[in-house]
């Protein structure tokens, strides 16, 4: 008789166990599904079909910004500076994203030296070249030691940037680092906004930030039409992602 009861003790438990399982997953999936809705909410779906999927750059930006644009909507930059030069921009609200972008790519066996443009040979440190775009653009009093390092996390994908916000009195800019040069990807996201919409916008900026990805993790977005699965690995804010081939 003992032994009857230690069998069935023993089988509750496990179907205990199975039943917590199934419904920690089953909590997951729901909170998953919220959290892709708000993302739905207050970001546009991701580009494809362009320069940004073929680089493998995952990028959400916030609601009611049309874009990429064709041409570059923040100033004019001399050709081949950037390997990617998008702008976002909802002219009823003056908002926008503007993002630059490099990418190490690996060079192919029979690539020629002399195959490299003058732009890419005069190439300077993409952090100061950005600044001092931001700085002439706005007339802005900003160094590269202003920044400060700041993650945007969701589940287990996680991206680190070096940010500044710029106070121009009718209009804010939050500019953000992504990458540095020891890794494949450097990119730059400068929000702009007047003021008075700072406490609508900044929740939605975050999202973006949230949603961002490169490299093979890019590619899995870019995949499944959609963003970071639940618990999937990010990037870790280093831009640690390979490069996509030539």
């Amino acid at each position: 008789m003992k032994r009857a009861f230690a069998m069935l003790a023993g089988v509750g438990l496990i179907l205990g166990m199975g039943c917590g399982n199934y419904d920690l997953r089953l909590s997951k999936t729901l909170e998953e599904m919220r959290y892709r809705k708000r993302l739905d909410d207050n970001l546009i779906p991701v580009p494809t079909k362009g320069r940004l999927e073929q680089l493998a750059i995952f990028v959400r930006p916030p609601l009611d910004l049309q874009g990429p644009t064709q041409t570059f909507g923040m100033t004019v930059l001399e050709p081949g500076r950037f390997d990617v030069e998008n702008s976002f921009i909802d002219q009823d609200k003056q908002e926008s994203l503007h993002l630059l972008a490099r990418v190490k790519q690996p060079k192919s066996p029979t690539t020629k030296k002399s195959a490299t443009t003058a732009a890419e040979a005069t190439r300077g440190d993409f952090r100061t070249e950005v600044v001092e775009i931001v700085k002439s653009v706005y007339g802005a009093d900003v160094e590269l030691n202003q920044f400060k390092d700041e993650t945007k996390k969701h589940g287990n994908h996680s991206n680190t940037f070096k940010t500044k916000t710029i106070d121009l009195a009718a209009k804010k800019v939050q500019v953000y680092f992504y990458g540095d040069k020891t890794k494949p990807y450097e990119v730059a996201l400068i929000f702009e906004y007047p003021t008075a919409e700072h406490a609508a916008l900044n929740p939605r900026i975050s999202l973006s930030l949230e949603a961002f990805a490169v490299g093979e993790a890019a590619k899995k977005a870019f995949a499944g039409g959609g963003d970071m699965e639940a618990g999937e690995e990010g990037d870790g804010g280093g831009g640690s992602g390979a490069a996509p081939p030539i």
